[in-house]
């Protein structure tokens, strides 16, 4: 993949979100996390007009999304536990609670597409050059790579990884673990970099694919 624009939203809500190039193969099956080495071939664009974050507390499942399909400026929202209507929201706020542990997952969409197109997949099957970051920060090694975001008392532990041979996390999956209450909402800046070749664990290389910098705020 490959940055190709990028869409700035209004002060109120302060959400980026890039359109990408996702290079796939059209005629050969898709490689597996477990085997996929190399660049990827040149292909059709792609483009990245969602992202969902899926928190599970064990128990239920809370969404909160940035969307853009149309390209003239997006919205934030969140999808309580067992609903289905959007509530939108105007700061981009998730909301944690106190000394809990959440399972986490990271879904990119192509709305633009019908039907829509899960561009996660492409993530998952090029995931020796693709790596999620939270806040720019390089997570220690796996298998407990993770990395705590500064003021928030969340720390987030990647559970997926590329199978390389000396394997790097993806951060399609994570845990967040959460501390003590904070007094202040802080900024979770998610990015999806692209690394073909040169995937180290580390933020550096590469280009960012999709940026949305959401808040957190323990409870």
């Amino acid at each position: 993949m490959k940055t190709t624009t990028k869409m700035i939203l209004s002060a109120a809500v302060a959400i980026a979100l890039v359109g990408v190039s996702c290079k796939k193969k059209d005629d050969d099956p898709k490689p597996t996390p477990t085997t996929t080495t190399g660049n990827p071939p040149p292909n059709a664009q792609e483009v990245i007009t969602t992202m969902k974050v899926m928190i599970n507390d064990g128990t239920t499942t809370a969404t909160y999304f940035y969307k853009d399909p149309d390209g003239d400026g997006g919205i934030t929202g969140f999808y309580g536990p067992g609903t289905t209507t959007a509530s939108a929201q105007t700061d981009s706020v998730i909301n944690l609670l106190a000394n809990k542990n959440y399972t986490v997952n990271l879904l990119l969409l192509d709305e633009t597409k019908n039907p829509i197109d899960t561009i996660s997949n492409e993530v998952l099957a090029e995931a020796a050059d693709h790596m999620f970051f939270f806040n720019q920060q390089s997570p220690s090694a796996l298998p407990s790579a993770s990395v705590t975001i500064s003021g928030t008392n969340l720390t987030i532990t990647y559970k997926d990884s590329d199978g390389a041979a000396t394997p790097k996390p993806i951060g399609l999956f994570t845990e967040w673990m959460t501390g003590a209450m904070t007094a202040t909402k802080k900024e979770l800046n998610i990015e999806l970099k692209h690394q073909p070749g040169v995937k180290d664990g580390t933020y550096a290389p590469g280009d960012v694919d999709v940026a949305v910098p959401f808040k957190i705020k323990i409870n």
